[in-house]
């Protein structure tokens, strides 16, 4: 009998050491990207994985502005710290330089959304919005004619949101006030 862990049992080990390691949260889809990117686990395994630990309480999905994002709870935490070393050492060292090589970009792809809504009138009204620990900083809503314009907008949105706002809030107070009170 081996004495580290095997199959879904891995594979739910896995997504909560990541998780916790990770500490920023995931939606399913970023989670799905990134187990297949990193190999974490085969692909319905993860799925199977993460969907029995919601429903046994050792994740939980939290709606957010960006989709529900899933977290690990103190439950979890538990779970993890008593089976911990089921996972083999390198297994977690390889975790955590993918949790660190991933966790900016996660966080970026939080931070910046854009939702495309196709209007009955005709077009397409995509909504920006930008966030700082969970909480919108900017949000803006544009039409565009044509789902070809909209798409592109909202995928060029992350790239530029810091320029808007920054151009935004100097036309809005004037490019000569300062920012030392």
């Amino acid at each position: 009998m081996s004495f580290f862990s095997d199959g879904v049992t891995r594979s739910k080990l896995t997504v909560l050491y990541f998780l916790h390691r990770l500490d920023v949260e995931l939606t399913r889809d970023q989670l799905s990207t990134v187990g297949m990117q990193y190999n974490l686990a085969p692909y319905f395994d993860l799925q199977s994985a993460v969907y029995e630990l919601e429903e046994g309480g050792f994740v939980a999905a939290v709606p957010r502005p960006f989709g529900q994002g899933y977290r690990i709870t103190p439950r979890g935490r538990e779970a993890l710290d008593m089976f911990l070393d089921r996972l083999p050492l390198s297994l977690r060292e390889e975790l955590d330089d993918n949790a660190d090589a991933c966790r900016e970009e996660i966080r970026r792809q939080t931070q910046y959304s854009a939702a495309i809504e196709k209007l009955p009138q005709g077009g397409y009204r995509v909504t920006f919005r930008t966030l700082e620990r969970d909480a919108d900083i900017l949000t803006l809503a544009l039409v565009f004619p044509d789902a070809h314009s909209a798409n592109h907008a909202a995928g060029a949105w992350a790239a530029h949101t810091e320029e808007i706002y920054r151009y935004l809030l100097d036309t809005l107070l004037g490019e000569h006030v300062s920012t030392e009170e």
